[in-house]
């Protein structure tokens, strides 16, 4: 009876991640799951039939490969065990759930990766760096790689321990979904504490003073009526004006470009009403 130890679990896990090495179009991470299957494969399957069972790996494939992704290779991992010791699993069952699972994996794995874990670790780091601090960077690095290698071997081991049943108990449950909506709303508040601290945007230099016989009265837009009604407002129109032209499907070139005149025409007021003498 084929068995699978430990070790070549781990191997194919970690190939997993440079599923991307051999990125191409035909095939996207087909090349690079080839080899990551590798092991396994030794592992299972005589020599004489190993060329043969490798090539369902060579066909197209792309996933999210780090985070949540992983859970597919575990199922697959354990279907080829089953494979390999004459249960009914054929190659085309195997590339059949690989193909029904690699896209809804895509979506959650880039929701956890790069909506959800990107921005509240960069928004921490980034406040760090800024402070002059400069473990930000580097903290950055460790904390990002270590909860990507955690999640992405617990996700793994789940897919092979559980099977193709893993991913329906999951959505089954609704707790992945709770989760999801949980860190969501953390991110949500990162990001929002960035706008804050991290986009410059005031209109302080509005600022007319008006001479009477007691002296003179001085009224400042920024002071005393955008930060008396809502501290923060005009950071917070920027992000959403940003926003707003994502929405619009504008391109990225075009935002930087209405940022920067936006830009001018503030520093062009400033120095209508005497900024720069």
């Amino acid at each position: 009876m084929a068995q699978l130890t430990k070790n070549d679990l781990i191997k194919n896990w970690l190939l997993g991640y440079s599923s991307e090495t051999a990125y191409n179009y035909e095939r996207l991470q087909g090349l690079g799951n080839t080899n990551a299957f590798m092991p396994i494969i030794r592992a299972l399957y005589p020599k004489e039939k190993q060329a043969e069972e490798l090539k369902k790996y060579l066909i197209f494939f792309n996933t999210e490969p780090s985070w949540m992704g992983t859970v597919v290779h575990g199922i697959t991992a354990a279907m080829e065990e089953q494979r390999a010791n004459g249960e009914d699993v054929s190659a085309d069952d195997i590339i059949s759930v690989r193909s029904a699972l690699m896209g809804p994996l895509a979506g959650i794995g880039d929701v956890v990766s790069q909506s959800i874990c990107y921005p509240i670790l960069a928004g921490i780091c980034i406040s760090l760096a800024l402070a002059g601090n400069f473990a930000g960077p580097i903290l950055f690095e460790i904390v990002y790689k270590v909860l990507m290698l955690t999640l992405g071997y617990n996700m793994y081991m789940l897919g092979y321990t559980k099977g193709k049943g893993a991913i329906v108990d999951l959505l089954q449950t609704g707790l992945l979904n709770k989760i999801l909506d949980a860190v969501s709303i953390v991110g949500l508040m990162v990001i929002g504490s960035m706008a804050v601290g991290n986009v410059k945007l005031d209109l302080s230099f509005l600022e007319w003073v008006f001479p009477n016989a007691l002296g003179e009265i001085k009224f400042n837009v920024q002071k005393d009526v955008l930060d008396t009604l809502l501290p923060g407002l005009m950071p917070l129109a920027a992000v959403l004006g940003v926003w707003g032209l994502l929405r619009k499907k504008a391109k990225p070139l075009t935002i930087i470009l209405v940022i920067f005149a936006v830009a001018f025409a503030l520093v062009a007021i400033q120095a209508l009403m005497g900024a720069y003498k």
